[in-house]
């Protein structure tokens, strides 16, 4: 279910039973006021496994409504957590956390909007979730248990250090006790967000990509992820630049502004960054508040390297022009998250 173009900040619902035996669902009011205009009347929300629900959005209301059936069919009894994930396209990605706030086993369903077998999912690819709510009678400073069912699930591919990727791409390194099923080193994240604990979000949701990774996304009350300020290079409550390791150029040409644009090319002078990419791999680059996720690909025994879905809305989305140059950095330990700095080669132009 991988899907690339502008990261929209996620929003979670908690189904009430109110909810189960209903037909809609309100999405925050938040996410209508940035996102509403792109949103179409009618799409799918694909889960993991390729099934697809069909919805209709109600701009007026906010509302998404036809949910019913879907409802009926996994048999949710309230408390269920759905994810929503948009990519500034036409569907949304859904994902489904249990009353035991980790990630369900998808049954293989089928509908008659599907076009192929249901995919059993997997740990690797497409990693495995759990949430974290924060208890306000509890300071949370430095360690997270990890929920049984995770474990259950995760166990064998846990390692006893990660990196921790924030919404703004900052990172930091964390430490897994196999004695005590806790996470150690969030005093970290604490530190780059200045914020003395965690205690100031309501939810914290992991995702695992079954290797030395989990991305952290953190919601507030009403359920709505949180941006954080600042990129991979900069800090977002300081200011501070961190030192670039690693970093690559692309200047934009005319056939990169087509309307179908088959691939941009990323210079064989930085083979040396895209031979620790995967042959078909991700890049998340970071400007202003906004972030792309970028489908990598690498062929021709490893020679040639270049960017394909999520170009278009990235290019879009910057208003880049040809012979514009974008310039990606990333600090250490950082190979798939840049900032992306744009140096116009329009006149009376700012860079940005």
């Amino acid at each position: 279910m991988e899907s690339f173009g502008l990261e929209a900040p996620k929003f979670v619902k908690i189904l009430s039973r109110k909810d189960v035996v209903g037909d809609e669902l309100k999405i925050p009011s938040s996410f209508c006021t940035q996102f509403g205009e792109r949103i179409r009347s009618k799409f799918h929300l694909k889960l993991r496994t390729g099934f697809l629900v069909p919805v209709e959005f109600d701009k007026r209301r906010g509302v998404l409504m036809g949910l019913g059936s879907f409802f009926n069919q996994f048999d949710f009894k309230g408390g269920e957590m759905l994810v929503f994930e948009y990519f500034g396209r036409l569907d949304f990605n859904l994902s489904v956390l249990g009353t035991n706030c980790s990630e369900i086993e998808y049954p293989l369903m089928v509908n008659s909007f599907q076009t192929c077998k249901p995919v059993r999912v997997k740990l690797v690819p497409g990693g495995w979730r759990f949430a974290k709510f924060m208890d306000p009678t509890e300071k949370i400073y430095d360690e997270i248990d990890l929920p049984l069912p995770f474990l259950n699930r995760c166990a064998s591919a846990l390692y006893y250090h990660f990196r921790m990727v924030l919404s703004n791409g900052k990172n930091f390194l964390a430490r897994y006790d196999r004695d005590s099923s806790k996470i150690t080193g969030f005093h970290s994240m604490c530190e780059i967000l200045g914020l003395p604990d965690l205690n100031s979000f309501h939810m914290l949701l992991f995702t695992f990509d079954g290797y030395l990774k989990f991305d952290i996304s953190a919601f507030d009350a009403n359920m709505f992820e949180i941006v954080f300020p600042g990129s991979p290079i900069r800090c977002g409550v300081t200011g501070e630049l961190a030192v670039v390791s690693s970093r690559f150029e692309i200047k934009v040409q005319p056939f990169h502004m087509e309307r179908y644009c088959y691939g941009v090319d990323i210079s064989t002078e930085y083979m040396s960054l895209c031979s620790m990419w995967g042959r078909n791999d991700y890049i998340v680059a970071y400007n202003g508040s906004c972030s792309w996720k970028l489908q990598v690909k690498r062929r021709n025994l490893w020679k040639r390297t270049t960017i394909h879905d999520g170009w278009i809305d990235f290019r879009n989305d910057l208003d880049l022009k040809a012979g514009d140059v974008c310039v990606f950095e990333s600090p250490a330990f950082s190979i798939n998250h840049f900032t992306v700095s744009v140096i116009s080669n329009s006149p009376g132009q700012a860079n940005r």
